[in-house]
C-alpha cells in the first residue's frame, strides 16, 4: 500500500483550510460555550426558586402515641422557614385531621382519592408494632407511605426522620437505657479513603517514620470526576466531527468532485488525507474547550488536576479516535450515494460508537479488571477506556498503553484502505445502498 505523503497532506490542509473558514464551524464552535452557559444559569435560575408548594398530608396512627410528636414536628418546621426563607427555602407541611374512623379498610381509598383529586400529596399509615415489635415474623414493621408522586421525596424522608428519631428514643426509655448514653456508644465509625503511603521526606500531622510520606485523603474530584470529564469530552468532540466525513464524502460524490480528484491522486491518498484535514478540526476544537475548562478549574482550585503526561495522552487518544471513528464514518459514506442511504449501515457504527459509554463505570469502578482490560484494548473503545484508565489507579502498565495504540494504529488503517476500495468502486455505483456483503466484495476485488 504505497501512498504520496504529500499528496495526503494536500488533501489534509485543503479540507481542514475550507472547513474552518465556513460559517458553520464559526456558529458551532460559539454554540457549545453560549449552551453551557445558558444551561448554567437556568440551574441557578431553577435553585433561586425552589418549589415551596404546601406538602399536605394525613397521618393514620395506629400506636396511638406517634401523632403528637409528628404534629409538633411539623409545626417546629414550619417556624423555622423564616429563617431558611431565600435560596434554600423549605416547603412548608401542611398536616390535617386523620378520618374519624381511621382503621376502617375504607380508609385508605378515601384517602387515595382526595390524593387523585390533589386534595392531599399524600397519606401515612404507622402500624402499631413500630415502637415495641413483637415477636410475630408476619406483624407489620414497615411505615407505608401513599403519594401519587412517588419521586418527591421531601415528606417521605422528612416523615422518616422524625418517626425513626422518636421511636429510637421510645425503645431506649422502655429498655431502662440513657438514650444520650445510647447514642454516645451508638456513634458510627467512619472510614476514611487514603491515598498509598509513599517513600518521602515529609511527615504527617501525627509524625511517621523518617523517610515516609504518609498517605492523604483520596479527592473523589480528581479520582472520578476528572476520568469521567475526559471521557465524555473526547466523546463530544469526537461525535461533532467524525459525522461530518460522512456527509462530506457523499456530497463530493454526489457533485462528482471526487472522479476530478481521483485523477489526481489514489482513494487511500483522497480517504487518508480527509481523514487527517478532519482530525486537525477535532483538535482544535479540544484545544479551544479544554483551554477554557482549564481556566474554569484553575478558578476552582484544580490547575494541577491534569499533569503534563496527562494532557498529552488525551492529546494523542483523542487524535487517535478521530483517525478510528472518523474512518469508520468514511467507509459508510464511501459506500453511498445520498444520505438517507447511509441511515442502515450507520447503526454498527453508532454501536460502535456508543460502546465506551456501556462499560465506562464499571472501569471507573476497578480499573484492573479483566472487563476493563479487555475492553480498552478492543480498538472502538481503546481510545476512550484507555485514556480513562490512565487517569485512574492503578494506572495500566506500558504493555497495554502500546497495544492499545497499535491495535487502534492498525486498525484505521485498515478501515481507510477498506474505504478507499469501496470509494473506488461505489463512485461507479448508482441506486440503493449496497449490503454488507457486497461492500466485502468491494473491498476484496483487486
Amino acid at each position: 500500500m504505497k501512498a504520496d505523503l504529500r499528496k495526503i497532506w494536500v488533501v489534509a490542509t485543503t479540507e481542514f483550510g475550507s472547513a474552518i473558514r465556513t460559517k458553520s464551524f464559526l456558529i458551532g464552535l460559539l454554540m457549545l460555550p453560549i449552551i453551557m452557559g445558558a444551561s448554567i444559569l437556568l440551574q441557578i435560575f431553577v435553585a433561586e426558586r425552589v418549589d415551596t408548594k404546601p406538602r399536605r398530608f394525613v397521618v393514620l396512627d395506629h400506636t396511638g402515641v406517634l401523632l403528637p410528636v409528628i404534629e409538633k414536628a411539623a409545626k417546629a418546621h414550619n417556624d423555622a422557614l423564616p429563617e431558611a426563607r431565600g435560596k434554600h427555602a423549605r416547603p412548608p407541611l401542611a398536616m390535617e385531621p386523620a378520618p374519624t374512623d381511621a382503621s376502617s379498610p375504607t380508609a385508605g381509598l378515601e384517602l387515595s382519592d382526595r390524593i387523585r383529586r390533589g386534595e392531599l400529596d399524600a397519606f401515612v399509615e404507622i402500624p402499631a408494632t413500630v415502637v415495641e415489635p413483637g415477636a410475630d415474623p408476619a406483624a407489620k414493621r414497615a411505615i407505608e407511605y401513599h403519594s401519587d408522586n412517588p419521586n418527591d421525596d421531601m415528606l417521605r424522608n422528612w416523615l422518616n426522620f422524625v418517626v425513626n428519631a422518636e421511636v429510637r428514643a421510645r425503645r431506649f426509655r422502655s429498655a431502662g437505657i440513657d438514650q444520650a448514653v445510647a447514642e454516645r456508644l451508638s456513634q458510627p465509625i467512619e472510614v476514611e479513603n487514603l491515598e498509598l503511603v509513599e517513600r518521602g521526606t515529609a511527615f504527617g500531622p501525627g509524625g511517621g517514620e523518617p523517610g515516609v510520606k504518609q498517605a492523604g485523603k483520596v479527592d473523589m474530584v480528581r479520582t472520578a470526576v476528572v476520568p469521567a470529564v475526559l471521557l465524555f469530552a473526547m466523546f463530544f468532540v469526537i461525535m461533532t466531527s467524525a459525522p461530518q466525513l460522512l456527509n462530506s464524502v457523499i456530497e463530493e460524490k454526489m457533485s462528482r468532485i471526487s472522479e476530478v480528484m481521483l485523477g489526481s491522486v489514489s482513494p487511500f491518498e483522497l480517504m487518508m488525507g480527509k481523514l487527517l484535514g478532519n482530525a486537525g478540526i477535532a483538535l482544535l476544537l479540544a484545544c479551544l474547550y479544554l483551554g477554557g475548562g482549564m481556566a474554569v478549574a484553575v478558578y476552582h482550585g484544580y490547575g494541577d488536576v491534569l499533569s503534563p503526561g496527562l494532557m498529552a495522552a488525551l492529546v494523542f487518544f483523542l487524535f487517535l479516535a478521530v483517525l478510528l471513528y472518523g474512518s469508520m464514518y468514511i467507509a459508510v459514506g464511501s459506500a453511498c450515494s445520498e444520505l438517507k442511504d447511509a441511515q442502515s449501515l450507520m447503526m454498527p457504527v453508532m454501536l460502535l460508537s456508543m460502546l465506551p459509554m456501556f462499560v465506562w463505570t464499571a472501569v471507573l469502578r476497578n480499573p484492573a479488571s479483566p472487563l476493563s482490560v479487555g475492553m480498552s484494548l478492543f480498538p472502538p473503545a481503546s481510545p476512550f477506556l484507555m485514556l480513562m484508565r490512565l487517569a485512574l489507579k492503578p494506572t495500566p502498565p506500558a504493555w497495554q498503553v502500546a497495544t492499545a495504540v497499535v491495535l487502534t494504529a492498525l486498525t484505521t488503517l485498515v478501515i481507510v484502505w477498506a474505504a478507499g476500495k469501496i470509494f473506488r468502486t461505489g463512485l461507479l455505483m448508482q441506486g440503493k445502498a449496497p449490503s454488507f456483503a457486497e461492500l466485502a466484495r468491494w473491498v476484496m476485488t483487486k
